[in-house]
């Protein structure tokens, strides 16, 4: 029987590859828009409740919680370094971890961020170890720079902007383990390290500013009291007197905000793709009815030759049930192949997309489509076996 099935399969080629094609797109762009706003939201959640706030140039505080804690962008805004001495001089304040971003680039490719080892403290190391805040010169590479750079411990490497690597050697101290974040594709090193890129780039009166602050608290009221405290107050450099107008923010509480506009937009997207799943099922609908409309002269003969009606049902359903499992298989290894060509592209947003990474759900709409492509032919084949004609 199962033989007989991929025979009458052959024979029908191009009913089937429309059915396969049908599935495939809708199948496949359902579970990749949910895999991709899953992923997001995990990676969103995962970092905002590390920190307490964030303290920055006044500005949008959405761009703030996303550069400061996903490194997009690149702030043209700054803030003076020593500022950190008076942050700790609050009791409230526990830790706080300089971020200077926006300062160089590592082959015109992978953001190289200035900051201190407190921010790689709660990091897993693949090899090597956090850069020492005492002296300079040392980086941090994420997983994914080290492993398309061929990057171990002990190899130099040189950073700058665009194009052009300048300054001395910087030493490789240490490679994150994978996390599937934006880590992955970020070099860190001490914020020194990059006054240094500056100076010998010739900017002889650079400023030694940071983007922001990233603040622990002893406990939330302490951290509900130093925002209100900063936000929206003025900086002035005793030296310079230059003014800079800072804003603090709570992380945790601006990235809810993000996830609600996604939650939204998935939601948007997962109702498209019912929509698209609706239309799948009546594009098999309309496919396996002029296939059985098709067959009725192949049903009778067998029928003559002595095969009963149950033989012939189970003969269609195995056909396509095999057609179902190959199209989820390939919807399925569709949307992989998506995830992995689009994480170029994420990665420059912050996202790291990991192409090997699935949701129940997933398989829940896999199997929904699988019941779908073999429904219509159960329905049909039941429906014909009543008719007096095929029961003679």
């Amino acid at each position: 029987m199962f033989k007989f099935a991929l025979k009458n399969m052959a024979i029908k080629k191009i009913q089937i590859i429309l059915v396969v094609l049908s599935v495939v797109i809708s199948a496949g762009v359902a579970i990749l828009a949910y895999n991709i706003a899953s992923q997001i939201d995990d990676g969103i959640s995962s970092n905002a409740g590390y920190y307490s706030l964030i303290v920055g140039p006044a500005g949008s505080n959405t761009d703030l919680a996303m550069n400061s804690m996903y490194f997009t962008g690149n702030p043209t805004e700054t803030i003076p370094y020593s500022y950190m001495d008076t942050l700790y001089k609050d009791t409230n304040v526990r830790r706080v971890i300089p971020l200077a971003i926006g300062g160089g680039t590592y082959k015109n490719q992978y953001k190289v961020v200035g900051t201190s080892a407190d921010l790689l403290a709660n990091k897993g190391f693949d090899s090597g170890n956090a850069f020492d805040d005492s002296t300079d010169c040392q980086v941090v590479v994420g997983y994914t720079v080290a492993q398309r750079n061929n990057l171990s411990v002990g190899d130099k490497i040189k950073i700058g902007h665009g194009t052009d690597a300048h300054g001395q050697d910087l030493e490789v101290v240490g490679i994150l383990e994978q996390s599937y974040s934006s880590y992955d594709t970020v070099v860190f090193t001490q914020v020194k390290t990059l006054w240094h890129l500056h100076e010998n780039e010739g900017e002889e009166h650079h400023d030694h500013n940071v983007y922001a602050f990233l603040i622990n608290t002893n406990n939330l009221t302490g951290a509900s009291t130093l925002i209100r405290k900063l936000n929206n107050t003025v900086i002035v450099d005793e030296e310079s007197g230059t003014t800079y107008p800072i804003q603090a923010i709570e992380p945790m509480s601006i990235m809810r905000g993000v996830l609600d506009d996604l939650g939204d937009t998935k939601y948007i997207t997962l109702v498209l793709c019912a929509i698209i799943l609706a239309m799948n099922i009546l594009v098999i609908s309309i496919i396996t009815l002029l296939n059985m409309y098709n067959s009725k002269k192949e049903i009778s003969l067998m029928r003559l030759i002595g095969i009963s009606m149950k033989k012939i049902n189970l003969l269609y359903i195995i056909q396509n049930s095999i057609i179902g499992i190959i199209s989820t298989l390939l919807a399925f290894g569709a949307s992989r192949l998506c995830l992995l060509l689009m994480s170029g592209f994420a990665q420059k947003m912050g996202v790291v997309l990991n192409y090997g990474k699935f949701y129940p759900l997933e398989f829940v709409i896999l199997l929904g489509v699988f019941i779908i492509t073999v429904l219509p032919t159960i329905i049909c084949t039941y429906s014909m076996a009543r008719k007096d004609s095929l029961e003679q």
